[in-house]
């Protein structure tokens, strides 16, 4: 997948965390304001799909009170249950070896198949899952959420210079700008006309949005340390 953005953790305190979601990619020019975003970036740090994800928590130290939930949110973060099948055709646990009590068998499993196959652990299929599971569960893990104004964001005067190439006196942008119908201090749609400027620019220029979340239990935040930065392509 994408990433669409990347996130940095700013301060931790209790049950709340405040950072910043800056944008990288100029199809997600905006950050996403529903519960889910912060509950599917708490749970993809707390399991990450690859080795380059941002967890701070070492295989076999996670927390027993997140860890209890990973069945439940993984699928609902990606849209999938992953299940796993012994030679025998019943269902095995997360480890691929721990026959499930009490026996089921693959095939009496409910809900669409998205795919299926063998991943090095066990042989595996995929039960769809709705979106909508998320978006009624996000408000167990997070009570609050707050996105903040886009920061950094190009003006109308920046764009028009950088494309000009050349040095404009300030009556030549007066009339380039009165020529689009806007204000030299206006911002810019990021992806329609900003992107080019905003690459150019330090990552710490770029345009982000400060964010601040609340959950209902601190042990959600315990890996996520100030200072950690990551990049997602969760979207919602």
């Amino acid at each position: 997948m994408t990433d669409l953005f990347t996130i940095s953790v700013d301060a931790v305190e209790g049950t709340t965390l405040r950072g910043r979601v800056h944008i990288i990619n100029p199809d997600a020019a905006a950050v996403p304001k529903g519960r889910t975003f912060p509950a599917s970036l708490i749970f993809e740090t707390w399991f990450p799909e690859d080795w380059e994800a941002p967890s701070t928590v070492e295989v076999g130290d996670e927390d027993p009170f997140v860890t209890a939930q990973r069945p439940e949110m993984e699928a609902m973060i990606y849209c999938g249950r992953k299940m796993r099948v012994n030679e025998e055709g019943f269902l095995l646990s997360y480890d691929g070896l721990t026959v499930l009590a009490p026996r089921q068998r693959a095939e009496d499993v409910p809900g669409r198949r998205s795919s299926s196959g063998y991943d090095g652990i066990s042989t595996y299929f995929t039960v769809a899952v709705p979106e909508e599971d998320l978006v009624r569960h996000a408000p167990s893990v997070v009570t609050s959420y707050e996105v903040g104004p886009l920061q950094n964001v190009p003006l109308v005067s920046e764009v028009i210079r950088f494309n000009d190439g050349d040095p404009l006196t300030d009556e030549e942008l007066a009339q380039q700008v009165a020529d689009r119908g806007g204000f030299e201090d206006e911002e810019v749609d990021l992806y329609e006309e900003g992107w080019e400027l905003i690459v150019t620019r330090p990552f710490e220029e770029r345009p982000y949005a400060d964010i601040t979340f609340t959950v209902t239990d601190a042990r959600y935040l315990k890996h996520l340390i100030p200072g950690l930065r990551w990049r997602t392509a969760t979207w919602r």
